[in-house]
């Protein structure tokens, strides 16, 4: 009987493999964050081959992120759909309340500014992610170049914090909604707060708002590329004869 057990075990992580749903390992904080289906983790650790195939100003940034991935096929409008998780350790993680996520709103719009961009909150919302509470957010970032939406997830661990960020331009945000919104709650690691231990959000948001505000930077500068190259390569429109 034990021998039958073993074989289901072994025969089911092979599917598990096969499927491609194998379960990431824990990074820092406990936390292991799972990419929506067709995604390219490129993260420290992840294949140097995938990672080489990444754009560069994404992939400069990953070795700042806990956890950083992006769709391969979604840049034919100059922008790389794409996740990235910062992870401060070390902290009781603070409880997400509608309060603290004004604040949290805050943090962005004044980490943000000094790249020129500026940030306005669309919703915010206290939400289960993995089954503890979190915060939810939902914003457009404006650069010079574009705009783009930030769907972002508070989410606590064990003495840890994460800030869970989707960025995709607003004509896409209906269609990857849902899709962030299951990748959100695949993440393992997360722990409900207690909340007589949490901390202000004032001793966090440094680290965690000021990481992610690099990788968005950049990508900005991605899709300023793009449209340059397709600018000099469009065919001229001849003139009259």
């Amino acid at each position: 009987m034990r021998g039958i057990a073993w074989r289901l075990g072994w025969t089911l992580g092979l599917l598990l493999v096969a499927g491609g749903i194998a379960a990431a390992e824990p990074g820092p904080g406990g936390f292991a964050f799972s990419p929506p289906p067709g995604w390219i983790d490129i993260s420290r650790g992840a294949p140097e081959t995938l990672r080489q195939k990444a754009p560069p100003a994404l992939l400069a940034q990953a070795g700042n992120m806990a956890f950083v991935a992006y769709e391969p096929d979604s840049d034919a409008d100059g922008f790389v759909e794409n996740m990235n998780a910062v992870v401060q350790t070390g902290k009781n993680p603070p409880l997400a309340t509608p309060e603290l996520l004004v604040e949290l709103t805050k943090a962005l719009e004044k980490e943000l500014a000094p790249q020129g961009m500026t940030y306005r909150s669309l919703k915010r919302e206290v939400v289960k992610v993995a089954g503890v509470t979190a915060g939810r957010l939902v914003g457009e970032l404006t650069a010079p170049n574009g705009h783009v939406n930030l769907v972002q997830y508070a989410i606590p661990g064990a003495r840890a914090h994460a800030m869970l960020t989707f960025t995709t331009p607003p004509e896409k945000l209906a269609h990857y909604e849902p899709i962030f919104e299951a990748a959100a709650q695949a993440t393992r690691g997360a722990v409900e707060p207690d909340a007589r231990a949490s901390v202000a959000l004032g001793s966090l948001s440094g680290a965690i708002v000021g990481g992610m505000a690099g990788a968005i930077g950049a990508l900005f500068v991605l899709r300023g590329k793009r449209r340059r190259r397709d600018a000099l390569t469009k065919p001229a429109i001849p003139g009259p004869a």
